[in-house]
């Protein structure tokens, strides 16, 4: 499958992601301004329980991806696999919520409904991994229906009629079945292949693989869960995953590299990882700005209540700054992996492979992060401390904790696939956000008015956000070559049939 278009696939990823960021902080906006803080924290507590039961959907998705990376016909066994699995995640489910809801002192019936996104969210996750090894691509348009449904949907469901949570639960839903039959249509000539009992046993035999190498998403999200828990109160919950929508913009800079991964297992240049390494700082590096200097406008945006909480989309950005840097080394590393080419790879040399070592350092790191967000949170809880204060060191722990894990990353990648830091480029890049965050900190009293109608806030955030964007694209294009080499790859791979 070398035929994987690494710049095409990354900017038509990263293209509808950002544009995914508008229409997904669209609904955002519904739902936050909608919802009273207790329940968005519900929101997002379910939201934290349905990945709880995802763990077992890699079993499927991981090994569809190497495989049909390498030319082999699997598709039919993984979706037809991912429909018997999902449904039974939905008794787990639903006893977690009855524990949950005891615990937070909320409704459990407000919880129930959430089951039905499970088994849409198993499927979309497992079509996924099909089309990541033969068209990434088609994974973004899948994304942009998904955003883009949900808008229409929660204006009329959580907006007009006002159903609340059983609205933002609904919406999701019919978003979440767009983007399968979406997913499904760039995957039907992976699809036409035969129901191999041998393939799924293979799988099954080597699940231990994917379920230990998504304990780590498990770990990275039990905290929303436990905080609710020690504070008995799902506030604390909806600053920080208000906080959280902000800081994602910067993820979408990562959707550069979605390529990288599927073209090194099919044997593509390390080449392509150097060059993509430097075009994904050119996008987070601003995205990080952004998200930073906006923290309070955009916490306004999505609603007032929430602008005190500023310092902890700061800390939070930059967590996931050397998150995505950190992600995407561990993709690289994971790509150059040939362990499962083998039909029986003995148990010892999986253990030493990537496959096992990454997953490994990920599991460290999440589980670090945990308990010492529980530590820290029942200590400080204990002497009576704001909650706003809580959610702030959980914050500040998280940053602290990727920092070494991203420079271990980027010593491994050193290792096996060497290429240099961007230096340069990233100075550009640094200056050039430093650049329009002048301009901000200069334009934004004028032009940002914080009224607490939307309609006259929004537009004049949006031109502000407009300004700071076209000063990065004019300043770097003037000063930097690689700017100006990616406007042109853009040009030409658009171009290419």
């Amino acid at each position: 499958m070398s035929d994987i278009r690494v710049t095409y696939s990354g900017l038509i990823a990263l293209a509808i992601g950002l544009s995914s960021v508008f229409t997904g902080m669209i609904f955002t906006l519904i739902v936050t301004r909608r919802l009273t803080a207790e329940e968005f924290g519900i929101w997002s507590i379910m939201g934290s329980m349905i990945s709880y039961f995802l763990i077992a959907e890699p079993v499927i998705s991981f090994w569809s991806t190497r495989q049909i990376a390498r030319g082999e016909k699997v598709g039919k066994t993984s979706i037809m696999t991912s429909f018997v699995f999902s449904f039974g995640t939905v008794p787990l489910y639903l006893a977690l919520s009855f524990f949950v809801s005891n615990a937070t002192h909320q409704n459990f019936y407000l919880m129930i409904l959430g089951a039905v996104l499970l088994p849409v969210t198993f499927v979309s996750q497992t079509v996924t991994g099909i089309n990541l090894g033969h068209k990434p691509h088609a994974n973004s348009y899948g994304l942009l229906a998904f955003e883009s449904i949900k808008i229409p949907s929660g204006l009329f469901l959580v907006y007009f009629l006002d159903l609340g949570v059983n609205g933002a639960i609904i919406t999701t839903l019919i978003a979440y079945i767009a983007k399968i039959f979406i997913q499904i249509y760039f995957a039907k000539t992976q699809l036409k292949s035969k129901f191999v009992t041998a393939v799924l046993k293979r799988w099954l035999k080597l699940s231990w693989i994917p379920i230990y190498s998504n304990l780590a998403h498990v770990f990275s999200i039990i905290d929303v869960v436990a905080f609710s828990i020690i504070t008995s109160s799902v506030k604390g919950v909806a600053y920080y995953s208000v906080s959280n929508t902000i800081a994602a913009v910067i993820a979408n800079a990562g959707l550069i590299s979605q390529a990288i991964y599927p073209k090194l297992l099919a044997k593509g240049a390390h080449e392509h990882a150097a060059e993509n390494f430097t075009r994904l700082m050119y996008f987070a590096i601003p995205l990080l700005g952004i998200t930073t200097i906006f923290s309070k406008p955009a916490l306004f945006a999505l609603n007032p209540i929430y602008a005190e909480g500023s310092f902890i989309v700061v800390i939070i950005s930059f967590r996931t700054f050397f998150y995505v840097l950190t992600s995407v080394l561990y993709q690289i590393l994971m790509g150059i992996e040939t362990i499962d080419l083998e039909q029986n790879p003995r148990f010892a040399n999986l253990a030493k492979s990537k496959i096992f070592f990454i997953p490994t350092l990920q599991n460290i790191q999440y589980f670090l992060h945990i308990v010492t967000v529980v530590i820290t949170v029942i200590i400080l809880h204990s002497y009576d401390t704001p909650e706003l204060e809580l959610v702030k060191w959980w914050a500040i722990i998280g940053f602290i904790l990727q920092i070494p894990f991203f420079i271990y990353a980027w010593i491994l990648v050193q290792k096996h696939v060497k290429f240099p830091f961007p230096s340069k480029s990233t100075l550009k890049y640094v200056g050039s956000t430093t650049a329009f965050t002048a301009v901000f900190f200069l334009s934004s009293g004028r032009i940002i008015n914080y009224q607490h109608s939307i309609y006259d806030f929004l537009p004049r955030l949006i031109l502000e956000l407009s300004i700071c964007v076209g000063i990065y694209i004019l300043v770097t294009f003037m000063v930097d070559k690689k700017t100006r080499i990616l406007l042109k790859a853009i040009f030409t791979e658009f171009t290419t049939k």
